[in-house]
């Protein structure tokens, strides 16, 4: 009785017992974090391997002919160069279950056509992983997988943060620039509070920190980093003095941009008639300006000077005009020794195409030449490119004293000329009600457009003629236009 009673008094071996039944459940955990961390690694693999595959398929996204095919077999060839190590069937190359294309990405639209594929999405399919503790869980494995979308995208750079509304929208969610090649636009503030905007509103794109760094952008050059692509977020608000600092592209130099005057970074275009005589010197940086004519009455000379004009009688409920603009009242006021519709134009050394065609694309409707031509011939004289024929400047437009509607810069002469021209900049153009675009709104691009600044924003109303679509290689686009292939998912 006494050993049998000191037996179960004996506490001896209680802790070997103890860390016996601990061991139990220390190993299950051990051996869920390494299936974890396995699990984790495979799935590291997987991603590694479909993003690679989804960006050299994007690099073949460019709407040109088999795109599709040939975006499909980079695709592939990425995935062969890529092994899933951590499967259970040890692949030296990793398979794909689904190649798809996309014209849009969020929302996503489907496409098979190789011209709107803008975007590739690649899934793989479930790569089973064994659990080795499994037993002690009740769980044999897992199936990994991984999918990635990537595209072939488009930004500007270099441009001031302004976007568009489509003056189309209600017919087309499209907006083809060069379909509007010398084409006014009227581009009017969009409606204050929380109304929607629509066709004919403009808006400002944030950037930097707010307002401030939105009115330094849109008079800067170069403007702040940012670049513009698929979408962008619209800047809050109407901002006070927007059009001052807009207008240093004019030599004008206002309110509060007025300390710009001698900053090489806020230098003018080296073309600056804004329709307003003015005496030389530091009465220049404060012109008075006004809206741009519509009147295509009458083709006699105007006494104060003349800017190039809206298209005839356009007004804010003809956000797109017609093309056709009173080119004879301008030539009797600026270039009366010239007739406009027989004189034909001295060509550039290198420049190509001959007459007003070696100054920009013809209009798609309307006069010819455009504004934009015009403008590109007197830069030509400016710059000595070509000589100055008998009549052009013909009311003392290039002199350095007196009062004249100035085309050279007469406020800011430090010299600095921007590139591209000051007076020519890329927009986006958005879907406005699509996007019911009001206040603080991430947006979505449609298309980028070229646009030729025929004269100083008034009253926050802003003055162009569609130069054409922005490409790589237009007048603009060639400096403002970025391609790049990123992951979007």
């Amino acid at each position: 009785m006494r050993a049998l009673r000191r037996f179960a008094q004996d506490q001896s071996g209680t802790v070997a017992a103890l860390t016996g039944l601990a061991l139990v459940g220390l190993v299950a955990i051990g051996g869920l974090a390494f299936d974890v961390s396995r699990a984790m690694a495979l799935r590291a693999e997987l991603e590694s391997a479909v993003d690679a595959a989804a960006l050299a398929g994007a690099t073949q996204l460019d709407g040109g002919t088999n795109a599709i095919g040939r975006a499909t077999s980079a695709a592939q060839s990425a995935l062969v160069n890529n092994r899933a190590i951590m499967a259970d069937t040890y692949e030296t190359s990793v398979l794909i279950s689904g190649i798809s294309f996309l014209s849009t990405f969020d929302p996503n639209v489907a496409t098979t056509v190789s011209a709107d594929a803008r975007f590739i999405r690649i899934d793989l399919p479930a790569r089973p992983r064994g659990l080795v503790f499994g037993a002690l869980t009740g769980v044999a494995g897992f199936n990994a997988t991984a999918h990635a979308v990537a595209g072939y995208g488009t930004a500007i750079c270099k441009s001031p943060p302004l976007m568009i509304c489509n003056p189309n929208e209600a017919t087309s969610l499209t907006f083809d620039g060069d379909a509007y090649i010398g084409r006014s636009l009227l581009l009017t503030p969009p409606p204050s509070g929380s109304n929607p905007w629509g066709p004919g509103n403009f808006g400002f794109l944030s950037v930097g920190s707010g307002a401030a760094d939105v009115k330094n952008a849109l008079g800067r050059n170069p403007p702040l980093i940012e670049c513009f692509g698929a979408t962008a977020l619209t800047q809050t608000g109407n901002i006070a003095s927007a059009d001052d600092w807009f207008n240093t592209r004019f030599d004008i130099y206002k309110s509060s941009a007025n300390g710009t005057k001698a900053d090489p970074f806020f230098a003018p275009a080296m073309n600056t008639m804004v329709g307003g005589k003015t005496a030389a010197g530091g009465s220049a940086c404060s012109p008075a300006i006004s809206t741009p004519s519509n009147s295509c009455s009458d083709a006699t000379a105007v006494a104060g000077g003349m800017s190039f004009p809206l298209d005839c009688n356009q007004t804010s409920a003809n956000v797109v005009g017609t093309g056709t603009w009173n080119i004879a009242k301008y030539f009797a006021t600026n270039h009366s020794g010239i007739n406009p519709t027989t004189y034909i134009p001295q060509v550039p050394a290198g420049a190509t195409g001959s007459g007003w065609a070696a100054y920009g694309p013809a209009p798609a409707s309307g006069t010819s030449p455009t504004r934009y031509q015009v403008y590109k011939w007197e830069l030509a004289m400016l710059s000595g490119a070509i000589s100055t024929p008998a009549g052009a400047f013909s009311d003392g437009q290039t002199a350095s004293s007196g009062t004249h509607d100035y085309a050279r810069p007469q406020c800011n002469t430090t010299g600095a000329q921007a590139t591209p021209d000051r007076r020519t900049i890329s927009v986006v153009v958005i879907n406005c009600h699509a996007d019911n675009v009001h206040g603080s709104t991430t947006v979505h691009v449609i298309s980028y457009v070229d646009l030729f600044l025929t004269a100083p924003a008034v009253s926050n109303s802003i003055y162009g003629e569609v130069i054409g679509s922005t490409t790589d290689t237009s007048s603009v686009g060639a400096e403002t236009k970025l391609y790049a292939v990123r992951l979007y998912d």
